[in-house]
């Protein structure tokens, strides 16, 4: 999927989102209003059950199955699927309860105290996303290539965007065990996240090595779009040659 077609399944995934979370609602008020069934008890329950209780979850995961697609597609253009794929789906499992909650409460979106607690690997994922909507694959530049050390900045960065994404979820033991019908994965990964949180954090409990990480992950990215950084290095043997040939 190139970069154009991205944006546009992208742009169509938080449209869908955006009118389930904020006009669903109202277009269930106005409904109830000009049927007039709220003069009768329990008379609009089949309005709420179709609008509320279908329409809206439909509409949220639906959105959230294509900019999950588009994403992996994108990845798979790029021919980053391998190593990025994985970690994607990490930030997009670790993000789904916030995009929940904010789907059933539009307005707790502009609390601080619901700003304060997003989690890290949701703001992982935004800044990824965003970085996959540059054309990367015009001209010579391949998408993500720079020097080794900044190659290994990121994907450090990442890998500990994920394993923040699974070790700060307290909703993953009870998914987990759900999904694959296993009581005892959920008891293991219940146990293991307290253990995964202290060595992500240093043993400090504070987020902040997180947001420092997530930062060098920004910076690794921003200057991968450097065209200085993302041109490949030489290699030693092909400097070598160069002389020789003079």
């Amino acid at each position: 999927m190139f970069a154009g077609r991205y944006l546009w399944w992208m742009l169509m995934g938080i449209g869908i989102f955006m009118f389930a979370a904020l006009s669903l609602d109202y277009i269930t008020w106005l409904t109830i209003q000009l049927s007039g069934c709220g003069d009768m008890a329990g008379a609009c329950e089949p309005v709420l059950r179709l609008i509320s209780g279908m329409l809206k979850p439909a509409c949220i995961w639906a959105a959230i199955g294509v900019l999950f697609m588009a994403t992996l597609l994108r990845l798979h253009t790029l021919s980053l699927i391998w190593f990025w794929g994985p970690v994607v789906a990490v930030w997009f499992v670790a993000s789904t309860p916030i995009l929940l909650f904010v789907a059933a409460d539009a307005a707790a979106l502009t609390q601080p105290t619901t700003l304060a607690v997003l989690p890290v690997a949701f703001l992982f994922l935004a800044a990824f996303v965003i970085y996959l909507m540059f054309a990367l694959e015009d001209g010579d530049m391949l998408p993500l290539a720079a020097s080794v050390p900044l190659r290994l900045t990121r994907r450090l960065t990442a890998v500990y965007g994920a394993l923040a994404g699974v070790a700060f979820m307290p909703e993953l033991s009870r998914i987990a065990g759900t999904l694959l019908d296993m009581p005892a994965l959920s008891v293991v990964i219940a146990l293991a996240q307290p253990y995964l949180q202290m060595v992500l954090t240093f043993g400090t409990g504070s987020m902040a090595p997180a947001y420092a990480v997530l930062a060098a992950f920004i910076a690794a990215l921003a200057a991968s779009l450097l065209p200085h950084a993302a041109a490949p290095q030489p290699s030693r043997s092909t400097i070598m040659l160069r002389r020789l040939r003079r």
